[in-house]
């Protein structure tokens, strides 16, 4: 009997610990944040930064949308807490960069979104700004083609 109660004794000594510790949730990293032209020229490469914490201390991965038909790119994992840049080139039209960070452990943050606008390309023909200069000429010229 007494070795019954020394071997539940021991194996209580043992088990209990294993109940009474706690563990810890793997917390998801921060919402990205981003930084960069809000605006641009349609074919410029534009370079966008952005960063996000892990509380864990999780090293981070980042998923990034640009907005566009481009697919989604993932890219590290990288130390959290430290800054990265990605370009991208755009055609005119407005759009809504979207990151989200992963940590290494599978938890994701809500996406950060930055917004960004790129206007048409605006047709630069030197007679038109040449008549608009001299608004005087375009009557001239009227007479000259028999307009």
């Amino acid at each position: 009997m007494k070795k019954k109660l020394l071997c539940i004794y021991i194996c209580t000594l043992l088990i209990i610990p294993l109940f009474a510790a706690t563990v810890s949730a793997n917390e998801p990293p921060t919402i990205p944040n981003i930084t960069g032209p809000s605006s641009g020229k349609q074919g410029d490469e534009l370079e966008y930064t952005f960063v996000s914490t892990d509380p864990d201390g999780d090293d981070i991965s980042y998923c990034i949308q640009w907005g566009c038909s481009d697919p989604e790119i993932c890219v590290g994992p990288f130390p959290s807490g430290e800054e990265q840049s990605k370009s991208h080139v755009y055609a005119d039209g407005d759009y809504t960069i979207k990151i989200k960070a992963r940590d290494t452990n599978g938890a994701e943050s809500d996406w950060g979104t930055f917004e960004v606008s790129v206007p048409k390309c605006k047709i630069f023909n030197p007679f038109l700004l040449f008549l608009e200069n001299h608004p005087h000429m375009f009557p001239l010229l009227q007479q000259l083609l028999g307009l």
